[in-house]
């Protein structure tokens, strides 16, 4: 790993999103990290945007402003403006999608900045339908998400997402471990790179 990671999660309020900062923050300490997890949100409302951040490094000493220039960025929902969100990613960084689309067909995709980076998806509404997770009609994408974070990135192990799931999740917890297990295994590579 290098000296410190870096990751920017945009979504929606009500998808979760600063739970699942938490939560993969708690999963990177289990598996012997520093980590530090804070969120940035206007109105507190569902359907809102929202960001969340987390550093993760092997030194316990971190900044604590917001993350201008990430080292992951995680879209929870491929309506926001890929202007925005992309924004600041690092060249040779990952953006993680939450998409059914293909490369070619996805509208997110084709508004991206010129830049070279990685680009992963993961239908996690699909995967949250799947399981019977949502609140009303809203599909609570968060733990699948988590799941895809963990696999693209190497830092947090199944097993202490599936601990720091338990003691932060009050419902339906069975299926939001089987989400984060989904989002783990079904994670692919994009075959586009934005040049």
């Amino acid at each position: 790993m290098e000296e410190m990671l870096e990751f920017r999660l945009h979504g929606r309020g009500g998808q979760g999103i600063v739970v699942a900062a938490s939560i993969f923050a708690e999963a990177v300490f289990l598996d012997g990290y520093y980590a530090r997890a804070f969120s940035l949100f206007g109105a507190e409302r569902r359907g809102a945007p929202v960001t969340a951040f987390i550093r993760v490094s092997r030194d316990r000493l971190m900044p604590r402003s917001r993350i201008y220039e990430p080292d992951y960025v995680v879209v929870f929902d491929s309506s926001l403006a890929a202007e925005t969100t992309v924004a600041g990613l690092k060249e040779s960084g990952t953006l993680l999608l939450n998409t059914g689309e293909t490369a070619d067909s996805g509208s997110f995709l084709s508004e991206t900045r010129s830049g070279q980076y990685k680009i992963f998806a993961v239908d996690a509404t699909e995967i949250a339908w799947k399981y019977g997770l949502t609140i009303g009609s809203f599909p609570m994408v968060n733990t699948v998400m988590l799941g895809a974070m963990a696999s693209l990135s190497g830092l947090a192990s199944q097993d202490s997402l599936f601990a720091s799931v338990r003691k932060r999740v009050t419902a339906s917890i069975d299926a939001n471990i089987s989400a984060v297990g989904d989002g783990y295994a079904s994670v692919k590579e994009v075959q586009r790179l934005v040049t």
